[in-house]
């Protein structure tokens, strides 16, 4: 089984064996699906060892240790599929197999890795999302506005005076405010967009013209917040997977 990367607006997924995973944490909600044997996840409380899918919540330290190959789903929890995996959470982290999980497994260990069976996958993601308009389900409408507005201006690096001007707050009234709403810091939601922004772009262009582009200081700064996000860096993530773009 080859491994596989695709990036989207709202998601990434990963197919491949992840075994050299430090503990870390992260803005994204995770889903992990075994595909042929037990995988071992540690927080600092508990250790799971399971054949069944595993569902994280965001910003819980975690480390994730697989053998073998498995599915890797993580998602902006401000989008609608977000919103969906957010009310299958009924604790931090939990052991979890319903009809989707059922249906990205069985998929990935009967289909061909083409675009076609990567466009598959997303139709599967993207069929289960809420049926909502706004990225919290209830809550702060300024945190609301906030989020929208990172959407909207998503290629760009958002400044604390900027978004806090434009949802009409103070900088120290909105930092207070997007943490209580979202749980995470403001810094942490900039820095994920940031992250997947510069996703598509490795293995194609060099660490050092990544992290320019995208709003990092420096090669080790993007390096840095990489391992802080998925437990390892970027070049041992360039070994693992391939880059497929649709």
């Amino acid at each position: 089984m080859n491994n596989i990367t695709h990036i989207d607006r709202d998601f990434g997924w990963f197919v491949g064996a992840f075994n050299n995973n430090q503990n870390h944490k992260h803005y994204a909600i995770q889903l992990s699906i075994p595909l042929e044997r037990e995988v071992v996840v540690n927080t600092p409380d508990a250790s799971i060892t399971t054949k069944q899918s595993v569902l994280i919540a965001p910003n819980v330290s975690h480390q994730f240790k697989s053998e073998s190959p498995h599915f890797l789903l993580l998602i902006n929890p401000a989008s609608t599929v977000g919103h969906f995996w957010t009310k299958q959470l009924t604790k931090s982290i939990q052991e979890i197999e319903n009809e989707i999980t059922n249906q990205i497994k069985n998929l990935i260990l009967s289909k061909n890795q083409s675009a076609d069976f990567i466009s598959e996958i997303n139709k599967i993601i993207l069929n289960n999302h809420c049926f909502c308009e706004t990225a919290l389900h209830r809550g702060d409408e300024r945190i609301n506005l906030a989020l929208a507005y990172l959407d909207e201006h998503f290629d760009q690096v958002i400044s604390l005076d900027e978004i806090a001007s434009h949802c009409h707050l103070s900088p120290s009234r909105f930092l207070h405010l997007f943490k209580q709403e979202t749980g995470i810091t403001y810094r942490r939601a900039q820095l994920w967009n940031k992250l997947v922004k510069a996703l598509p772009y490795f293995g194609k262009q060099s660490l050092t013209e990544i992290a320019h582009q995208n709003g990092f200081s420096d090669s080790a700064h993007l390096s840095r917040v990489f391992k802080e996000n998925f437990g390892f860096g970027p070049r041992e993530f360039l070994k693992l997977s391939q880059f497929i773009q649709v």
